[in-house]
């Protein structure tokens, strides 16, 4: 399908991932606010009151970027409270 046909969003991931390479989002070691709620679920809202409130480490890449390293998201996730019904 021509990418003119397809909703912008898409046509311009297409588009992107012509320019720079793609990494899937498990394999990266660095992720942002949005990746990470790709990934875990957790609303992005929560996952940066947790970095304002120092339960979840953050980086600055540059000054205004934040990304959270792998480690640090496996680590944050493991403290989290166990449900019990």
């Amino acid at each position: 399908m021509h990418p003119s046909l397809l909703p912008r969003r898409i046509a311009s991931v297409m588009t992107d991932s012509k320019k720079t390479p793609y990494a899937p989002i498990e394999n990266r070691p660095l992720l942002g606010v949005d990746e990470v709620e790709a990934l875990t679920g957790v609303p992005a809202k929560i996952i940066r009151a947790n970095v304002r409130n120092g339960l979840l480490k953050a980086r600055m890449a540059g000054s205004t970027t934040m990304r959270i390293r792998r480690a640090d998201l496996d680590a944050w996730l493991d403290a989290l409270p166990a449900w019990h019904a």
